[in-house]
C-alpha cells in the first residue's frame, strides 16, 4: 500500500478536472452552504449545553453525570467524525436525525423521567447505572453532531482548492461560540429549556434543507483508491494527542479559576466555553491564513500560558477596579466579565485551536482525514479530561497545573518532527518561563479569596490583607476549603465563601427548624456543607438523613466536627453523596421534617432547588404535616426572593418567615399549620443547652422567637406570582442580573406590614412567648444598624423597661462573665444604664481580670453621669490591658469632669498608642482640654487641625463657632 505523508506547511491540493462544479453551481453553493454550516455548529454545541442540562435535572448534578455528559459527547463525536466519511452523501439526513433526537427527547422528557425511576430502581443508588444511563441517551445525538464537521468540509473542498477544512472548522465553531452565549444570556431567558430544544430541532430542520439545497447539484465527494490515501506519521499523530490532552486541563482548569473571579455560576461557564470556540475559529483561520504548522499554533498557546501566569493578579485587579462602573449595566458588566475571561484564556484557546487545521492540507479525502484528527483530539480530549478529574486537579494546585499544560504542550512540539524545529524550541523555552512565572508571578492565594471580594479594589484589598491561611482539598472537580480571615475559619467551596464556621446562626436554624417540625421522628438535611445545621438536627432527630453533593466536603468532615457536634460519629445520622433532587426522586422515605442547607442560589448547582419542580418532589417525600424548611439571602435581590415566595406559593398552603440577622432568612412551609410543636423536646437537649450557654451565652429557651410572621407570603411584591421551575429558571437569570446586594423593596414591605401580633401568632399556642425576649433576641441577633432592628424596636418601644428584666435574667440563667458581659453591652447600645451597669459589675465579680469589662463599665457610669467610677474603671482596665481605646475615654472622662490639665497626658498616650487611626478625634479633645484651661489660642489650633484631618467633625466646627463668638475671642 502506498502511504501518502502530508506536506503540513502547504494548503494546496488539486481537484480533479471530473470532480470540479459549473461555474454556476459552484457560486451558488458557495454563497449558500456556509450559512447552514453557521447554524449546524450552532445547534451542536448548543444541544451538548441544552443536554447537560436536561439530564442535570433528571439525574442531577452529581460528578457522575457531569462526567458521562462530557465523556459521551467526546466519544460520540470522535467516533462520528472517525466514520463520517461513509455517509458522504446523507448530510442533510444526519441534520434531520439531529434535530429529531432533540424534538424527541424534550417532548418526551417526562416519560424518560418517570421510566429512569421507576424502571431504573438502581438509579438511586448506583454510580454505574446512572452514568449507563447518560451514556445510552447521549451517545445517538453525540455520534450524529461528531459527523458534521468532516462532511461539510468534503463540501467545501470542491467549492475552493485552498484551506477548505481551515474554514469550515473556523465557520463552524463561530456559530458554536456564539451559541454559548446565545443560549445562557438570550434563548433560555426567553422561551426556557424544552421549547429552547424544540427551537434548535427546527433549526437543524432548516439546516438539513439549505444542505440538500446547497449540495444536491454538487458531484458526490471524490473517493480515492486505497493506495492513494493520506496517512499522517504516527508521531505527529501523538504530537496531536499530547497536545489535545493539554487542551483538555487547560480548559477544565479555566473554567475553575473563572468561577473562582466570577462566581460559580452558569453564565461563567458559557463565557469560558464561548473564548473556547472563539479561539478555535481564530486558531484555524490563523492556521488556514499563515500557513502555521502545528510547532507555531503551540508556541502561540505556551506564549498564552506564560501571559495568563504572570499577568493574573494585574488582570484580576483591573476587573475589580472596572466593576462598579460596569455593573451600572447588566450588558456592560457581561462585557466586562467577557472580556476578563478572554484576557485569561484566548491566545492559548487560538493556539490549541489551531492543531488540528495546522495538520490538514486541503485535499479530495478531507472527510476521511479531517475525521482521523478530529478522532485523534477527541481521544485526547477524553484522556485529558480522565486525568485531570482522577489525578491531577486532586494533585495539583492551579498554578502548577497551567505549567504542566504548557510543558505538555513543548513535549507536543517537539514530538511533532524526527528533528525538532525551532518553532519547537521556542515553544519549549516558553515552558520554561512558565516555570520562572510560577515562582515569580502567581499567587495562588487569589483564587482562596471569594469571588465577592473581586468586586471593588477596596474589597479586593481587605480581603488580601485579612486571609493568613488555608487548608485546601481537591475533589475530581470540586475545590473545598477552610479559609482563615482575620483568624477565623471560613467554609469556602467552589469560589464561595460562607459564614464563619464558628457562628451560631447555622446551628440556631437546625434547632428552630425541629421546634416547628410535627415530629422529631425523621429528618433530611440537604447539604452537608460545615455539618453545623445538619449536626444540630441530628442531636435532635431519632435519624437523620444528610445528602451532600461534594464528596470533598464529606471526605474531610472530621476537620469541622468541633463546629458540628462531630457529625460523622452521630450514630442515628447517615451521610449520603447525592444530589438533592436526585435523591428524593429516588427515595421511598417519609419525613417530618426536610432542611435545605445548601450553598446559597446564587450558587448555580443549587438554584435548583428553589423550583416549584423541587418543591413538589419535597411535598411527595414530607409527612402530610411535615414542614420543608429553605433559607434565603440577602444576595439574591428583591426579585429573587419575590420568585422564591412566589414559587413556595404555589406548592404550600402554609408559610412562615423566621431570621437569623438582616439579610438572612428562612421560609418554613407547610400544607398544615406551622407552629412550635416540639419546643420542649429541644430546649430539653443538654448537650445543645450547654453548646449555646458556654460558647454564645444564648439561653436555649430564646431560639423560638426567631420566628418573625406567621404569612410570608403576604410579604411579597405586588402582582401574580412569578414561578421558578426548572425549565424555566427564573431565579437564576434574575440573579445573574443582580449588581448589588441587598433587599431593600422587601424590607419596605416588612416595615409597612409587619406587626408585633406577627410574631405572636407565629407562635400560637405556646404561652411562654415574652415581648421583652423576642426584642433581646433581636438585640443578640441584628446589627445596631439594621432597619428591621429599628423595626421591632420601634413596635417594643412600650416595652424598653421590660428589657432590662430580660437581658438581665438571661444574664443570670448562662450565669457566667461572658454572658453578664455580653448583657450588659446590649443593655449599653439601649440606653438602659443602670441596668448595664448591674450586669458589667456581676460580671467582674465572677471574673475580676475580664477583658474589657472595666472599659464597658466605664463607658457606662460616663453614659450615667457617674464621672468618678468611669475614671476608676478606666485607671483598672489600663493596668489590665493597655487598649489603645482606654487613654482617649480617660481623657474625655476627666475633660467631662473639670480635670483638663489631667486629660493632657491620656492624650499624648491616645496619639502614641493610636497613630494614624484617630488623629481628628484627638486634637478635637486636645482643643477641648486647652479651652478648659482658658487657653483659647492653643484649643483654636487643635480645633483646626482636627478638621484638616477630618472636615467632617462636626463637633470640631460647633467648638470653633462658639470660640469665634465669645466677646474677648
Amino acid at each position: 500500500m502506498k502511504t501518502v505523508v502530508p506536506r503540513v506547511p502547504s494548503n494546496r491540493v488539486a481537484v480533479a478536472a471530473e470532480d470540479r462544479m459549473s461555474p454556476t453551481t459552484g457560486a451558488w453553493a458557495r454563497y449558500l452552504l456556509p450559512l447552514p454550516l453557521v447554524l449546524s455548529g450552532f445547534c451542536g454545541i448548543a444541544y451538548e449545553v441544552l443536554y447537560a442540562r436536561l439530564l442535570g435535572n433528571l439525574l442531577g448534578d452529581q460528578f457522575t453525570v457531569n462526567a458521562s455528559v462530557l465523556l459521551t459527547f467526546l466519544l460520540g463525536i470522535g467516533f462520528g467524525t472517525l466514520y463520517a466519511h461513509r455517509f458522504r452523501r446523507w448530510l442533510w439526513a444526519i441534520e434531520i436525525g439531529i434535530g429529531a433526537y432533540a424534538a424527541l427527547f424534550a417532548l418526551g422528557y417526562d416519560a424518560i423521567d418517570a421510566l429512569a425511576y421507576r424502571a431504573l430502581p438502581l438509579l438511586g443508588a448506583n454510580a454505574g447505572a446512572t452514568a449507563l444511563t447518560a451514556i445510552a441517551l447521549l451517545l445517538t445525538p453525540a455520534l450524529l453532531i461528531g459527523c458534521s464537521i468532516p462532511l461539510f468540509a468534503s463540501y467545501f473542498v470542491l467549492l475552493r482548492e485552498t484551506r477548505a477544512f481551515s474554514s469550515t472548522y473556523a465557520i463552524y465553531n463561530v456559530g458554536a461560540g456564539a451559541t454559548a452565549l446565545a443560549m445562557e444570556f438570550a434563548l433560555l431567558r426567553l422561551v426556557g429549556l424544552r421549547d429552547a430544544t424544540l427551537v434548535l430541532a427546527a433549526l437543524n430542520t432548516l439546516v438539513a434543507a439549505g444542505v440538500w439545497v446547497a449540495t444536491r447539484s454538487m458531484p458526490d465527494p471524490p473517493v480515492l483508491p486505497v493506495t492513494e490515501r493520506v496517512r499522517f506519521p504516527p508521531r505527529l499523530l501523538a504530537a496531536l494527542a499530547a497536545a489535545s490532552v493539554a487542551s483538555a486541563i487547560f480548559q477544565l482548569a479555566l473554567v475553575k479559576l473563572a468561577t473562582f473571579v466570577l462566581g460559580p455560576y452558569n453564565d461563567t461557564f458559557a463565557l469560558v466555553l464561548a473564548n473556547v470556540l472563539f479561539g478555535i475559529s481564530l486558531g484555524s483561520f490563523a492556521a488556514g491564513r499563515f500557513g502555521w504548522t502545528l510547532e507555531r499554533a503551540l508556541v502561540v498557546a505556551c506564549a498564552g500560558l506564560l501571559a495568563l501566569l504572570l499577568l493574573f493578579p494585574a488582570i484580576v485587579t483591573g476587573y475589580s477596579m472596572a466593576y462598579r462602573s460596569a455593573a451600572e449595566s447588566y450588558a456592560t458588566l457581561v462585557a466586562l466579565k467577557f472580556l476578563l475571561v478572554s484576557l485569561l484564556m484566548l491566545l492559548p484557546a487560538i493556539g490549541f485551536g489551531a492543531t488540528i487545521p495546522a495538520l490538514l492540507p486541503a485535499h479530495r479525502q478531507i472527510a476521511r482525514e479531517s475525521g482521523q484528527l478530529l478522532f485523534v483530539s477527541s481521544m485526547g480530549n477524553v484522556l485529558g479530561f480522565v486525568l485531570m478529574a482522577f489525578v491531577l486537579h486532586r494533585a495539583l494546585d492551579y498554578g502548577p497545573l497551567l505549567v504542566l499544560v504548557a510543558a505538555l504542550a513543548a513535549a507536543a512540539a517537539l514530538l511533532a518532527r524526527p528533528r525538532p524545529t525551532r518553532a519547537a524550541l521556542v515553544a519549549s523555552t516558553l515552558a520554561a518561563l512558565c516555570l520562572v512565572a510560577l515562582r515569580s508571578g502567581w499567587n495562588e492565594g487569589l483564587l482562596y479569596l471569594g469571588y465577592t471580594e473581586f468586586q471593588s479594589v477596596k474589597k479586593l484589598q481587605a480581603a488580601r490583607d485579612s486571609r493568613t491561611a488555608e487548608q485546601r482539598f481537591k475533589g475530581p472537580q470540586d475545590v473545598f476549603a477552610i479559609v482563615r480571615r482575620s483568624g477565623r475559619p471560613y467554609f469556602f467551596i467552589n469560589g464561595y465563601i460562607s459564614i464563619p464556621l464558628s457562628s451560631p446562626e447555622e446551628k440556631i436554624i437546625g434547632a428552630v427548624a425541629a421546634m416547628l417540625a410535627p415530629r422529631v421522628d425523621r429528618a433530611l438535611v440537604l447539604g452537608l456543607g460545615t455539618g453545623a445545621t445538619a449536626g444540630t438536627v441530628g442531636l435532635l432527630f431519632d435519624r437523620t438523613d444528610v445528602v451532600e453533593i461534594n464528596r470533598v466536603v464529606i471526605d474531610h468532615q472530621q476537620l469541622m466536627a468541633d463546629y458540628s457536634f462531630d457529625i460523622g460519629n452521630q450514630p442515628n445520622v447517615r451521610l449520603v453523596h447525592d444530589d438533592g433532587i436526585h435523591f428524593l426522586k429516588a427515595s421511598p422515605e417519609r419525613y417530618s421534617l426536610i432542611l435545605n442547607t445548601v450553598t446559597t442560589p446564587l450558587y448555580f448547582s443549587s438554584s435548583k432547588l428553589y423550583t416549584r419542580d423541587f418543591f413538589e418532589i419535597v411535598k411527595r417525600r414530607l409527612t402530610p404535616d411535615g414542614v420543608y424548611l429553605t433559607w434565603v439571602d440577602g444576595r439574591v435581590g428583591d426579585r429573587g426572593i419575590d420568585i422564591i415566595l412566589g414559587t413556595l406559593e404555589r406548592s404550600f398552603a402554609s408559610c412562615v418567615l423566621a431570621y437569623m440577622n438582616s439579610t438572612y432568612f428562612h421560609l418554613v412551609c407547610s400544607d398544615e399549620t406551622v407552629a412550635l410543636r416540639q419546643y420542649e423536646a429541644v430546649e430539653a437537649n443538654q448537650r445543645l443547652r450547654e453548646f449555646f450557654r458556654e460558647r454564645h451565652a444564648m439561653p436555649l429557651r430564646l431560639f423560638p422567637y426567631a420566628v418573625l410572621a406567621r404569612d410570608a407570603f403576604r410579604f411579597r411584591g405586588p402582582g401574580p406570582p412569578a414561578v421558578n421551575t426548572l425549565d424555566r429558571p427564573l431565579l437564576e437569570f434574575a440573579m445573574a442580573r443582580l449588581r448589588e446586594d441587598g433587599i431593600p423593596r422587601f424590607g419596605t414591605r416588612l416595615s409597612a406590614r409587619w406587626e408585633l401580633a406577627d410574631a405572636r401568632g407565629a407562635s400560637a399556642g405556646w404561652p411562654a412567648w415574652d415581648p421583652a425576649e423576642f426584642g433581646l433576641f433581636a438585640e443578640l441577633k441584628l446589627p445596631s444598624d439594621s432597619a428591621l432592628l429599628g423595626l421591632i424596636r420601634g413596635k417594643l418601644a412600650d416595652a424598653t423597661a421590660d428589657l432590662d428584666r430580660a437581658a438581665l435574667a438571661a444574664a443570670r440563667e448562662v450565669g457566667d462573665a461572658t454572658a453578664h458581659e455580653k448583657y450588659g453591652r446590649i443593655l449599653f447600645d439601649r440606653g438602659r444604664y443602670d441596668a448595664a451597669i448591674e450586669a458589667l459589675e456581676r460580671a467582674l465579680e465572677l471574673d475580676p481580670r475580664r477583658d474589657n469589662a472595666h472599659y464597658r463599665l466605664a463607658r457606662s457610669c460616663q453614659a450615667a453621669g457617674d464621672l468618678a467610677r468611669a475614671y476608676e474603671h478606666l485607671l483598672a482596665e489600663w493596668d489590665l490591658d493597655r487598649d489603645d481605646d482606654v487613654p482617649l475615654l480617660a481623657a474625655t472622662v476627666l475633660i467631662d469632669a473639670g480635670r483638663p490639665a489631667a486629660a493632657l497626658p491620656w492624650l499624648d498616650a491616645a496619639e502614641a498608642l493610636q497613630s494614624e487611626r484617630n488623629p481628628a478625634r484627638i486634637a478635637y479633645y486636645r482643643g477641648l482640654a486647652h479651652e478648659g484651661l482658658d487657653d483659647a489660642a492653643e484649643a483654636l489650633q487643635h480645633y483646626h487641625a482636627a478638621l484638616a484631618d477630618d472636615d467632617s467633625l462636626r463637633e470640631a466646627h460647633q467648638a470653633l463657632a462658639r470660640i469665634d463668638g465669645r466677646p474677648d475671642s
